[in-house]
């Protein structure tokens, strides 16, 4: 079961990818910029966390931001909680291609339409991701699975926000997130 669950994992990434790919060549990005510039319009980062969030070296996540600054898609500003680094934003450009890059999901989407247990499938890629941050294999990025806000009782629960959970509230990237 695992082994078909993972090469079906397996194609399902490289699916993805394709589609990003193609989007952001049309665009005139690579896969990398694309994805950069997707992830920093929902979550302003810096270098370090980028690097570790994709499993890129910090050279690669250097280079792909630069020529998104060059083409005017970034803008570096000093980070408010930390003054001697910095985080990059997407300028008002890099907003609007982000968001003509979000199209690229389409037909993931309307396949994703067709899942009979769509809530299922969710919780189960929540608990695997989840289970991957916590043997160190992916990045920290705030998923709620991995807060100790979060209580399961009778559901899922926000100690930190006070309100219950549906599948669908818990997020992949909480702003106030507290690792467990």
């Amino acid at each position: 079961m695992e082994e078909k669950l993972l090469a079906l994992l397996e194609r399902l990434a490289q699916a993805e990818r394709a589609l990003l790919t193609r989007e952001a060549h049309r665009l005139g990005l690579i896969a990398t910029q694309a994805h950069l510039l997707l992830h920093l319009a929902e979550r302003p980062q810096g270098v370090v966390d980028l690097a570790a969030l994709f499993a890129l070296t910090p050279a690669t996540v250097s280079e792909a931001l630069a020529a998104l600054e060059r083409k005017g898609l970034l803008r570096r500003e000093k980070d408010e909680k930390d003054r001697r680094r910095w985080r990059l934003k997407p300028t008002k450009e890099g907003q609007a291609l982000a968001q003509a890059l979000k199209g690229y999901a389409a037909p993931l989407s309307q396949a994703l339409g067709e899942v009979e247990d769509p809530e299922g499938l969710l919780l189960g890629l929540l608990h695997l991701l989840a289970a991957l941050v916590r043997q160190g294999v992916m990045a920290e990025t705030g998923l709620c699975l991995t807060c100790r806000h979060l209580r399961r009782e009778e559901g899922f629960f926000c100690a930190l926000l006070q309100i219950p959970l549906a599948p669908l509230d818990l997020r992949l990237a909480c702003p106030d997130h507290a690792p467990a």
